[in-house]
């Protein structure tokens, strides 16, 4: 079957590995699809997609991991591993949760997993103004997206409520700027899409408790300090995950060091 709302990272054996990212062009982390092409597994991979349509005020985490598992389970192959990264590790936890529901328990791989919450939100958008789309806003409109942005999140009365908010603000501010920079017609509002599908998925995730989903799982954890699990507390961090290997790679090259893949074709079952 060809999937809908997931990516084919790699067309291979009966068995299915499922990654659970939001993966978007120009990012500086690397992504699953690096990961992929240095493993060795002949398992197929799929990793997720945004349900399509684009993002809701209305649709809650437990919908898009729903939308994922039906189609992982209509495939009829086993699965073998679900894999996560950053605050992907939150739906991969969950995703994990219904597929043993229906199946053996696959593996549950976890790379510098990390929490979803409200304050992430608006702290990703806050950022995102002041850093990455500085080439395309003027310092005023920077201050003035940060300004919206705090305003948004005083009203908002949840996580997908300031999600939807912020997304109505990429949705003003950026493909004015887009347009300025020369990139007309669809390609205006594609950033505003993209940023607005990400925002809605994070604060999703935000619904879920991670320690009953992550109990099983190996976390790969990052050299980078504050990554992964060195960013909850101390006293939060015992039986968060079942074990931990610590890696050398930083933060950003996590997904593409050799010695992660080298790591993961380890955990993978044959």
């Amino acid at each position: 079957m060809t999937p809908r709302v997931h990516a084919v990272l790699r067309a291979g054996g009966d068995g299915l590995v499922v990654a659970a990212d939001f993966a978007m062009a120009g990012r500086p982390a690397a992504d699953f699809t690096e990961l992929v092409a240095g493993l060795s597994t002949a398992h197929t991979v799929w990793e997720t997609l945004p349900p399509p349509g684009g993002p809701t005020a209305g649709t809650r985490g437990q919908d898009h991991v729903e939308t994922w598992v039906a189609e992982i389970r209509a495939a009829g192959r086993p699965v073998r591993a679900v894999l996560g990264f950053c605050s992907g590790s939150v739906y991969a936890g969950a995703m994990h949760r219904e597929i043993s529901r229906f199946q053996d328990p696959p593996e549950l791989v976890l790379f510098d997993p990390d929490r979803a919450d409200r304050a992430m939100v608006i702290d990703y958008f806050a950022e995102l103004a002041t850093t990455r789309l500085s080439a395309l806003l003027t310092a005023d409109k920077v201050e003035e997206a940060v300004r919206a942005g705090r305003a948004v999140d005083a009203a908002a009365a949840g996580p997908l409520e300031l999600a939807a908010g912020l997304g109505a603000l990429c949705a003003e501010i950026l493909p004015p700027a887009c347009l300025r920079a020369g990139l007309t017609g669809r390609r205006s509002t594609e950033l505003a899409d993209v940023l607005a599908a990400y925002l809605h998925w994070l604060a999703a995730a935000a619904e879920f408790d991670v320690r009953p989903l992550w109990s099983s799982a190996t976390a790969l954890n990052s050299a980078t300090d504050g990554y992964g699990l060195d960013a909850f507390p101390a006293a939060e961090r015992p039986g968060l995950v079942g074990r931990v290997v610590q890696c050398e790679a930083p933060y950003q090259d996590l997904l593409r060091a050799p010695g992660t893949a080298r790591l993961v074709d380890d955990l993978l079952p044959r």
